[in-house]
């Protein structure tokens, strides 16, 4: 194999990588309504997937599309990457615990933090009495909650977590110390 035939694999790797990436981030951002980097992003795939069109075409051989497949595969996890680093979004999260007083502890540290938290009395199997505390948080905030249950030795706590597209009230979902 030639030392050009290497390069222009590796530029359809490299090509690939990036729009696929490029192109699953888009789709992240249109579906949690962050439009305006949505139309830049696309504007951008469109030319940078042009290029690696171009490139497959004029290459001979099944090189090229092992090269093509192979960039597509490191384009997802490289979004799998940034997506993680970004992250978007907004998290409503319950989490269920046995103890009365540790939950009130928990909910005043988050309140404290600044966050809206609700609590709740719920019942679990057999009707034994549970503590629901509810919080929404930034998705890249969750940590801090994470943090926080670890100060009060929670280690594995049963919890819902869902994503949540909007807001509305007066719900405050990021930390006065962010």
């Amino acid at each position: 194999m030639s030392t050009i035939l290497i390069l222009e694999l590796l530029g359809v790797i490299a090509v690939n990588a990036l729009s696929n990436s490029i192109g699953t981030l888009k789709t992240i951002f249109i579906s949690k309504k962050y439009l305006k980097p949505a139309y830049v992003i696309t504007f951008l795939d469109a030319i940078i997937f042009a290029t690696a069109l171009k490139q497959i075409a004029s290459g001979n051989g099944v090189e090229f599309l092992i090269a093509f497949a192979i960039g597509k595969v490191i384009g997802v996890y490289l979004a799998d990457v940034v997506e993680n680093r970004l992250a978007l979004g907004i998290l409503e999260t319950e989490i269920f615990l046995n103890d009365k007083d540790r939950m009130i502890e928990v909910a005043d540290t988050l309140r404290d933090k600044g966050y809206t938290v609700n609590t709740f009395v719920s019942y679990g199997y057999k009707g034994v009495k549970r503590y629901k505390v509810d919080v929404t948080i930034l998705r890249k905030e969750f940590p801090v909650l994470e943090r926080i249950l670890k100060e009060f030795n929670i280690e594995n706590p049963t919890m819902q977590v869902k994503d949540i597209s909007n807001i509305h009230g007066k719900i405050t979902v990021s930390s006065v110390d962010a």
